[in-house]
């Protein structure tokens, strides 16, 4: 019985070194971890995926929140936005946003959605909107052509299929190198605080 007792407990004490150091790494923040922290170690850039809302409020904030985020890491940042709709909505900003993306126009076009909507009090889910505005960036007729091509409808698609996969269930949801999500509850639906929450964020990933 001695022997089979200091067998099991050599066992017990040599598994913590058998096994993964599953909380090895740790990041500062508020998040929900969606991936392996591992994937986090020796990072030297943010892939940064954005979920946003035309007629979303903080996602119309973050527009001018995220900017200084941008500034400070500029190199070091990869942002891609992903537009979403959702209930009665049409999918025709999402579509206008990769359309005037390939105009390289995206951050003008998007700017300029979010204020017809919240400043004009426009509904800008109407193609009619959507046509007016385009023609004002000289893009009318591409605009017009891409809403009716099969890879514009499959990029909005491919949006919507990865914000399921990222449970984005709210606007704006940020999901940060595959491993972390970020989202306006985590910080009491302030928009600032939400930034400066990314900030600890992207700042303790670069340090690791």
């Amino acid at each position: 019985m001695r022997y089979a007792t200091a067998v099991v407990l050599a066992l017990m004490l040599a598994l913590p070194a058998l096994l993964p150091a599953a909380d090895s790494v740790k990041i500062k923040g508020k998040y929900e971890v969606v991936g392996n922290l591992e994937n986090l170690k020796g990072a030297t850039q943010i892939e940064m995926i954005e979920f946003f809302n035309y007629s979303c409020g903080h996602c119309y904030k973050f527009l001018t929140a995220f900017e200084r985020l941008q500034k400070k890491y500029k190199g070091k940042l990869i942002h891609k936005k992903q537009p979403i709709y959702w209930g009665k909505q049409t999918p025709y900003p999402a579509m206008a946003f990769f359309i005037a993306d390939e105009q390289g126009i995206e951050k003008k076009f998007t700017k300029e959605l979010f204020e017809t909507n919240f400043l004009m009090n426009i509904n800008i889910f109407q193609p009619r909107v959507i046509k007016i505005l385009a023609k004002d960036y000289g893009i009318e007729k591409e605009m017009t052509a891409g809403m009716q091509e099969a890879r514009i409808k499959s990029k909005v698609t491919q949006s919507l299929a990865l914000a399921k996969h990222y449970q984005a269930n709210e606007t704006p949801t940020v999901i940060i190198n595959d491993t972390l999500k970020v989202m306006p509850s985590h910080t009491g639906g302030d928009v600032n605080k939400m930034t400066d929450n990314l900030e600890i964020i992207f700042d303790d990933i670069l340090s690791h």
